[in-house]
């Protein structure tokens, strides 16, 4: 089974970013409210945490609108905002009622961090707020009543729970989305949906390391005949054994996906040219041996592969990608059932109007 490549990208969600933008508005507005209000009761120290917690609030939201945040500076307002929140429950002068503020921590960490990090800040704060609950009011007995800290407890274990349950949910679904938008429902490889940022990080990647890779562009032979002369269920056997192979042929770091109809794409990392031709031929003398059962007997097809190769071909995505297409047209025009790469086809870009819809 393919392991395709992930995005390793940290940016903040659009939905995230929505939800912490407003969190922002609203802890701007607090931090002036509750700033001024212990001002005037003289609470200096708690009210100067506010007023700089409102101004730290301040900046991250205009860098939000201009040039966007990762998710480390989630952590870290979040960092500050309990950070500032347990203040606030430890000053003495201030009302007990600010311990109500502790309920947001499980909400606020996991809309704000997802299901994993959201319940670590959770645990992490909300055991710093009970011990300052302790602390804050060990000399009022009321509120060390055995029900009245089996209120707070049971109120903030539901709180995180189902906080923690709900973002899980959420995450689950979504990844299931994502994966079917990226996945040819047929075979079950990635579709060109996938490949086009692989390919981008690929090349970033190779650029920063100095490391070749390769293109495979792959198109099944006289598939139309296939399916005009065996039936569309004979071509869907075709395109799922072709599938097949290529899981079993190719390495766990590379990423195969169907470009569409019978044209296929393979993302080889980390191949020299040479390595990336050797694979191309056992690709195509592994289908060429290979015999797929059928109701009316059996089905032996063959693949025709262009390779371009990184650096030596091309340095960006879309040449890279037209190189391997020529290649696989010339592959086509050859008279099919072959691979065509650097060393039989040096690099020479096509001239306008070259390449075209190459033969079936």
């Amino acid at each position: 089974m393919m392991t395709p490549m992930t995005d390793r990208a940290v940016g903040i969600e659009p939905q995230r970013l929505l939800v912490f933008q407003t969190l922002l508005i609203f802890t701007v507005a607090g931090c002036l409210l509750f700033g001024a209000l212990n001002i005037s009761r003289g609470i200096y120290p708690l009210a100067a945490i506010e007023l700089m917690m409102g101004g730290v609030s301040v900046w991250l939201f205009v860098r939000s609108m201009k040039d966007g945040l990762t998710q480390n500076w989630l952590m870290v307002y979040l960092a500050l905002f309990f950070s500032a929140m347990m203040a606030a429950i430890a000053t003495p002068e201030s009302s007990p009622t600010v311990f109500v503020w502790v309920f947001l921590i499980p909400l606020v960490s996991h809309l704000l961090l997802g299901a994993r990090r959201g319940l670590i800040f959770s645990l992490l704060f909300l055991s710093v707020a009970a011990v300052t609950y302790f602390y804050r009011l060990g000399g009022s007995a009321a509120l060390l009543e055995p029900v009245a800290i089996a209120n707070v407890v049971v109120c903030a274990v539901l709180l995180t729970g189902l906080s923690y349950a709900y973002e899980s949910a959420r995450e689950k679904t979504e990844r299931r989305l994502q994966e079917l938008a990226s996945t040819d429902p047929l075979t079950g490889l990635p579709n060109r949906s996938m490949l086009e940022p692989a390919l981008q990080r690929q090349i970033g990647d190779a650029a920063r390391r100095r490391t070749p890779f390769a293109m495979l562009s792959m198109d099944l032979d006289h598939f139309k005949t296939i399916n005009d002369q065996r039936g569309h269920e004979a071509g869907d056997r075709a395109l799922l054994a072709f599938a097949d192979l290529l899981r079993q042929r190719l390495r766990a770091s590379d990423l195969p996906c169907r470009w569409g109809g019978e044209e296929f794409q393979v993302l080889l990392s980390d191949t020299e040219p040479d390595g990336a031709a050797r694979i191309a031929e056992e690709i195509r003398s592994s289908l060429e041996n290979m015999r797929v059962e059928l109701d009316d007997g059996e089905l032996v097809m063959t693949v025709s592969i262009g390779v371009a190769s990184y650096p030596l071909d091309a340095e960006d995505p879309a040449s890279l990608l037209i190189m391997a297409d020529r290649r696989l047209y010339q592959a086509k025009v050859r008279g099919r059932n072959q691979v065509v790469d650097s060393r039989s086809l040096p690099v020479k870009w096509p001239e306008a109007g070259e390449i075209g819809e190459a033969p079936g």
